[in-house]
């Protein structure tokens, strides 16, 4: 009985060290500078990417991320940690990215061998699942139809947008002005 019990534990320790965020490349093969940036983008696209889950806000229970080691936590508030090697944008995305980039560098200019870096390992999502669908149904009676102008502005006080800017009365007024001021500079000739 002990003995079953110590292998349920080892095998839920391994499996929870499969769920870990690890390294496709060695992040010391990146610049501090370039490592910061990738964490503030897994940072600011962790709130977005909740947004997308059913049950969870943009508030993430835990968004960290470790730029010297690469290792992100992104929890959303419904307990659920999406899998960020779906979305561009994430620290899975960068590495997949670089992994391609250092693969080229490699190649030693030929051509195959560059594309093949590139197309045998995609990054960002492949299939990615549509959560925001839309359905259209036809109508049989006629919209009506409003003939609001454009907004063209700040609003007036009484909350209305200004008029569309196919009022002319500001041109006329420029013109006037134009013409006395050609008539008086002709009259001192």
């Amino acid at each position: 009985m002990v003995l079953l019990s110590s292998l349920a534990v080892v095998a839920t320790v391994a499996s929870l060290a499969t769920c870990q965020n690890t390294s496709t490349i060695d992040p010391s093969t990146v610049l501090d500078s370039t490592r910061k940036q990738w964490c503030e983008s897994q940072t600011s696209a962790c709130p977005l990417i909740c947004l997308q889950l059913p049950g969870a806000s943009g508030s993430p229970k835990e968004n960290k991320c470790d730029f010297k080691s690469l290792v992100y936590s992104c929890i959303c508030s419904n307990n659920q940690s999406p899998n960020a090697s779906e979305y561009s944008q994430t620290i899975p995305y960068f590495e997949c990215t670089e992994k391609n980039n250092q693969c080229v560098k490699n190649c030693d200019g030929e051509q195959q061998c560059q594309y093949d870096c590139r197309s045998k390992n995609h990054c960002g999502a492949q299939d990615p699942k549509r959560v925001n669908t839309t359905t259209s149904a036809t109508t049989s009676t006629a919209q009506a139809t409003t003939s609001l102008p454009p907004f063209t502005g700040v609003p007036d006080k009484n909350g209305v947008a200004s008029r569309p800017s196919a009022d002319l009365n500001h041109i006329y007024g420029l013109a006037v002005v134009m013409a006395g001021f050609f008539a008086g500079f002709a009259t001192l000739l």
